[in-house]
């Protein structure tokens, strides 16, 4: 455990650096990314907890009742809750379907702009553990999240500019495309449902 912890915080501060000969396996990536997780999630529940508290001692003191929101409700509150549990539970599946689709990513671009290397795959998990190796931001409460999504982003495009040689625009498009994706399934979707609404 402590190897992969020191490999976790290997790969997090040689981001753009070449593999080592002991790399961190996919497991122990996927593992120590989920503690990390559970940490944020007990900072955003715990966050939750003080601000339901903190109404209900300004609504309840005469002194402060001006400090509290009127239109407070626990509605938002319950929904942010079950959006961390649930963010949490099916961490493991979500982490899996991203570092495949960004691994099948990496060996497209390659292809396409003529990058191809013998050690494919070795390259793809080295950046691959690099990205998630940001998860470490997510020890800081509040801003974890947006310094880990960043950081994650920032990683991969530096590492795919030195571990595939890619250009600047080249490093960009790839990071652009998941957002392209986005972009195109809401399109379809609200095609399809437009055209569903035209039918009745």
């Amino acid at each position: 455990m402590n190897e992969a912890l020191k490999l976790y915080f290997d790969a997090f501060r040689h981001y753009a650096h070449p593999r080592q000969e002991r790399k961190i396996t996919f497991y122990e990536l996927l593992g120590i990314s989920w503690a990390l997780h559970l940490i944020y999630a007990f900072y955003s529940i715990f966050a939750l907890y003080l601000g339901i508290k903190s109404f209900e001692y300004f609504s309840e003191s005469k002194d402060f009742t001006h400090l509290a929101f009127r239109s407070f409700n626990l509605q938002f509150q319950k929904f942010s809750l079950l959006t961390t549990l649930f963010s949490v539970i099916f961490y493991p599946f979500l982490f899996q379907f991203g570092y495949r689709f960004w691994k099948t990513l990496f060996k497209f671009y390659s292809q396409l702009f003529g990058h191809e290397f013998e050690n494919q795959d070795d390259r793809s998990e080295d950046l691959l553990a690099s990205a998630f190796s940001s998860n470490l931001f997510l020890l800081f409460p509040i801003i974890g999240n947006a310094l880990s999504n960043l950081a994650q982003g920032f990683f991969i495009y530096k590492g795919l500019k030195k571990h595939y040689s890619f250009t600047n625009l080249q490093a960009f498009l790839v990071l652009l495309t998941p957002l392209f994706l986005i972009f195109l399934f809401v399109v379809f979707s609200a095609s399809y449902f437009a055209f569903l609404f035209t039918l009745i």
